[in-house]
């Protein structure tokens, strides 16, 4: 693939990621009818939380944990060119210890960091939750292990080891790397639908009850987003909210706003479902494929593209493993920006 096709999908992941993840951090645990009711109408761009929201300290185009952990999994793989778990893991309890507030995070998170912060290993710090907080983060690890699907699998499981050790996170997490990895690479002739089917496969031997919703939401495509957010679901839970953006993805695989805004509207876990669509469609569509007005909005945007050009010019390398001059980035590291 061309490097600026390449880079610009990459960009679009990353981007995509934190756009989508602050249009959803205003409706957050509401419900559509409690998102009208806050805000008037539905959402259609950035938004402040209503007060006594628990983001309401947040300026508008402001992302929750979700990025902020996602950040720290792409620099991590930046400066040690490898997945090095250990290494994950000293990232996430940085931000655990020095990002105050923390930004709505998710339990199995906070107390995967608190075990963390209590001398535990990384291969021991994990709980039993079957939640998105892992899967989440894995974008990164899709974009730098895109051209090595078992390096890929391994690293996935790894960095989900840290924080989840449910079969449902497990397989969810590779299923977000797989996919990324694939639509990063996609050209005319590709198929979304058949990537996803590939995903499922690729996961099947982890949890098959994750193999079997991807599947399913490929048959549901014809479906409005109201009524197959309803019957996926939108919760936190892994099974529901990776399903959930896939099915946006699936429903508007190159036009960002359209995929995106439904999970954004759907309430719940919506910071982290439009997070993960708007991520699948900057790899698959590339940076153009996002409005500019949120490209320039977003916080933290020179930080997010960054990180993107730097994992790009890792992986245009012959070996991703290989030392590359010139691309670790200088800024201070996403998980203690504000």
């Amino acid at each position: 693939m061309d490097p600026k096709e390449l880079t610009s999908r990459f960009i679009g992941t990353i981007a995509g990621f934190a756009i989508g993840d602050a249009l959803g951090m205003p409706t957050q645990f509401l419900t559509r009818d409690q998102i009208r009711r806050y805000y008037g109408k539905a959402i259609t761009g950035f938004r402040k939380a209503h007060p006594g929201h628990a983001s309401d300290f947040l300026p508008e185009g402001s992302y929750t944990d979700d990025t902020q952990m996602m950040l720290a999994t792409a620099e991590c793989l930046v400066e040690f060119r490898r997945m090095d778990p250990a290494r994950q893991a000293e990232a996430l309890l940085s931000w655990y210890l020095n990002t105050m507030p923390h930004r709505t995070p998710m339990r199995a998170n906070i107390r995967a960091c608190r075990h963390l912060s209590a001398g535990r290993s990384w291969t021991k710090s994990g709980v039993f939750s079957g939640g998105c907080g892992a899967a989440v983060r894995m974008p990164p690890v899709g974009l730098f292990f895109y051209r090595c699907p078992e390096a890929l699998v391994r690293a996935a499981l790894d960095d989900c080891m840290i924080t989840h050790t449910d079969p449902r996170a497990r397989a969810s997490s590779v299923a977000v790397a797989y996919l990324v990895a694939r639509l990063v690479q996609a050209n005319e002739r590709s198929s979304p639908g058949e990537q996803v089917l590939e995903a499922a496969d690729k996961v099947s031997s982890v949890d098959q009850d994750v193999a079997a919703m991807l599947r399913w939401v490929t048959q549901i495509c014809h479906l409005a987003p109201e009524e197959a957010l309803f019957e996926i679901g939108t919760s936190s839970d892994a099974i529901e909210a990776i399903p959930a953006a896939v099915y946006c993805f699936l429903k508007h695989p190159r036009q960002f706003s359209q995929a995106v805004l439904p999970a954004v509207n759907a309430g719940d876990a919506s910071d982290s479902i439009a997070a993960l669509a708007g991520s699948f469609v900057g790899a698959y569509a590339g940076l153009g494929a996002i409005p500019q007005q949120w490209v320039q909005e977003v916080e933290n945007r020179d930080v997010l593209e960054g990180v993107a050009e730097n994992l790009a010019a890792l992986a245009c390398t012959k070996n991703a493993s290989e030392p590359v001059v010139n691309v670790t980035s200088n800024r201070q590291p996403g998980w203690k920006t504000q």
